[in-house]
């Protein structure tokens, strides 16, 4: 009897031992499977502010190349061209043919929407301050640029259908017949004003707003994740 019960003893200490085994060796599995997710979140949170930083030099330049141009709206609105600035400087008669586009990075922002692993708590208010940052200022610049882009489209097909000067004009061609209407036609001023407004008071507030919000997020991913 004492045997048996010794044996008894025996055994259950046997499959405490093994219980004890597979829940030390699950704690060490689930540990390292977190610190996988974390370290795979930081990454996600190190190619956001890469993006972040693309974009922001990339709205630097439209940011330049704007205040470039301020100089020139300001003057054809005022009337202040005239047709000998228009002949001696090209740069005044092409003012609207083109616009620098602007095209966001979204990899790390993709990846982080797809991402449903661990979460650490000191991670969860980046976290959600880019989703919340990505979901508006993404549609906000969007919505803004397809005003821009639309207005251009406008008076590219304007220009083509009813112009006998846009064959000169699309081929960087300096052309009196366009001076002309440049100086005379308050249609061009009228255009002129249009994409000023939308370049100006509407694209140009909504991207420097896009950049310091995203210099923001920037400091505070690293703060928080070491490359």
């Amino acid at each position: 009897m004492k045997n048996a019960q010794t044996n008894f003893m025996y055994a259950i200490r046997e499959v405490l031992l093994v219980v004890i085994g597979i829940l030390i060796a699950v704690s060490i599995n689930n540990w390292n499977e977190k610190r996988k997710q974390d370290d795979q979140l930081d990454n996600i949170l190190l190619t956001i502010k890469e993006d972040l930083s693309s974009d922001i030099t990339k709205i630097n330049e439209i940011l330049a190349h704007y205040e470039r141009l301020d100089t020139i709206f300001k003057n054809v609105l005022a009337d202040n061209y005239t047709i000998d600035d228009y002949e001696e400087t090209p740069q005044i008669s092409f003012l609207l043919l083109g616009y620098p586009e602007l095209s966001l990075n979204k990899r790390g922002f993709l990846l982080l929407e797809k991402f449903n692993g661990h979460l650490a708590e000191s991670r969860e208010e980046i976290v959600q301050e880019v989703v919340e940052f990505y979901n508006k200022q993404l549609l906000e610049v969007a919505v803004d640029d397809e005003l821009r882009a639309d207005d251009f489209k406008e008076n590219f097909s304007h220009w083509k259908n009813n112009t006998n000067w846009w064959l000169d004009y699309v081929q960087f061609r300096v052309n009196e017949d366009f001076i002309s209407y440049a100086v005379n036609d308050p249609d061009y001023k009228t255009r002129v004003a249009t994409a000023q407004f939308f370049a100006y008071v509407v694209y140009l507030p909504e991207i420097e707003k896009f950049k310091d919000m995203g210099e923001e997020i920037i400091s505070q991913i690293e703060l928080l994740v070491t490359p």
